[in-house]
């Protein structure tokens, strides 16, 4: 990736979880294509290898995994976020995955990979549509149905490897927010509908833009 490929500004958004999640990972990537010399890139490089090393461990069994990602953490989560017992919060636990997850969507990236403009359910529709794998409706399948946490991250976790290989961004801010909404019960059935939607439509669009390109061709 040169060095003047831009890198959008992230928009303030009024949830302090998405907010904090979108400012860290959007300081993540910006510093990981500065010079590969410079301290930032080493620290950035460095950060997410730890990132990715933490993307498979659960922070119940795990509490210094979670105090690391804490600690790379940016926006207003500290102060209004974190958890004020024993137990992880929802916000925490969120925030833990979606940061752990981007850690392993960047590794070996020649680009940005986490982006305002497409939700994760999207980006799966975008990737279903290339044809990469045929599980992939099945895997989208079993993250909406998943009836616990640990279930549903393992599909996740799946489909950011895929995206991974297709260099396909997503939304991990919003990415966060629905993973906590998903752990309350009475939220859980919107997220569902919505991911359900934007798969849809990431795959109808994909689509679309192929078959004008393809007729595009055909007429020149």
């Amino acid at each position: 990736m040169s060095d003047d490929t831009p890198i959008s500004k992230e928009p303030k958004n009024s949830d302090a979880l998405r907010n904090a999640i979108s400012l860290t990972c959007h300081r993540l990537q910006e510093n990981f294509f500065m010079p590969y010399d410079s301290p930032q890139s080493h620290l950035a490089r460095a950060q997410l290898a730890e990132l990715r090393k933490s993307s498979s461990l659960n922070i119940m069994d795990n509490p210094l995994a979670l105090g690391k990602v804490l600690f790379i953490m940016r926006g207003d989560f500290v102060e209004k976020l974190a958890g004020k017992t024993d137990q992880p919060s929802p916000s925490e636990q969120a925030a833990f995955a979606a940061l752990t997850l981007f850690g392993l969507h960047m590794q070996s990236a020649t680009k940005p990979m986490h982006t305002a403009e497409i939700s994760f359910a999207r980006a799966c529709g975008r990737l279903y549509a290339t044809g990469t794998s045929d599980s992939i409706k099945s895997r989208v399948d079993a993250m909406l149905l998943a009836r616990d946490e640990k279930s549903r991250l393992l599909q996740i976790r799946s489909l950011v490897s895929l995206l991974r290989s297709k260099e396909l961004p997503c939304d991990y801010g919003k990415l966060a927010s629905d993973l906590r909404a998903l752990m309350n019960p009475k939220r859980r059935p919107g997220v569902q509908l919505r991911w359900g939607r934007d798969f849809a439509n990431g795959s109808f669009q994909t689509e679309s833009i192929s078959e004008t390109k393809t007729s595009d061709n055909l007429e020149r």
